[in-house]
């Protein structure tokens, strides 16, 4: 094979190896448009998670619940949510009571020399003094955690780094990479979407997106491309 060609092959593996696409994961009810609600109204519910989702620690009747808002007319928010017309919920009404939240285990499972990008938009929801919202007091705000998981593993987090003002939100972001080897290799990859329960109520989500990147081996990258030099270089001797 000539050394024009040698070259040419070396190229083109690495801008293969540059360009490489992240591709999204699904996720089942991301934003939390299932179930369609009104303007102004809450579905929520003291059992069970909205489509998609499960709940995460212990459930009590009239004291926890966890569903869907839909805060259009509101002044909940002082801004539109991030995507669609609802956010998740996860409401728990009596303060100091352990933390819980929202969960779903997804069909991908933990893959190696793969970068994944956990998103999530937060919300920090405001008072509104018109009735039926005026009934709880959404004042300060409970922190959050965002979890990562493989298996029951719980891989990377983000635990209430955010600083969110009332009636906002904010996007935590969370990387997490493997290497050529990793403990929970194939198992399920899931999210957790927790309320710490600390200094008020309610915690809102939105727009949950996971992406992974295939990111290959470091000896791999430096064999290419110490290829590429050694190739380059031995042409150039050869045009002298």
């Amino acid at each position: 094979m000539k050394i024009s060609t040698i070259i040419a092959l070396l190229v083109v593996s690495g801008f293969a190896v540059s360009s490489a696409q992240a591709a999204s994961i699904f996720i089942q009810n991301h934003s939390f448009e299932d179930p369609n609600a009104g303007n102004g109204i809450f579905i929520v519910s003291d059992s069970s998670g909205p489509p998609g989702w499960n709940i995460h620690g212990p459930t009590g009747a009239g004291t926890r619940f966890f569903g869907v808002l839909n805060p259009s007319g509101t002044t909940l928010y002082t801004e539109p949510v991030p995507d669609g017309d609802n956010v998740g919920v996860v409401f728990l009404s009596t303060p100091g009571v352990a933390a819980g939240g929202l969960e779903q285990i997804l069909a991908d499972t933990l893959q190696l020399n793969t970068q994944y990008t956990l998103r999530v938009d937060v919300g920090n929801i405001a008072n509104d003094p018109n009735p039926p919202h005026n009934a709880f007091n959404f004042s300060g705000f409970p922190g959050y955690r965002i979890e990562l998981l493989a298996g029951s593993t719980i891989v990377a987090s983000d635990h209430n780094t955010l600083t969110i003002s009332e009636g906002a939100f904010e996007t935590s972001t969370i990387l997490f990479s493997t290497g050529s080897f990793h403990p929970n290799e194939n198992q399920a990859l899931g999210i957790r979407l927790m309320n710490l329960n600390g200094g008020g109520i309610e915690v809102n989500f939105d727009n949950v997106r996971l992406d992974a990147i295939a990111v290959p081996e470091p000896s791999t990258v430096a064999l290419l491309f110490g290829g590429l030099a050694l190739s380059t270089a031995f042409f150039r001797r050869r045009k002298k």
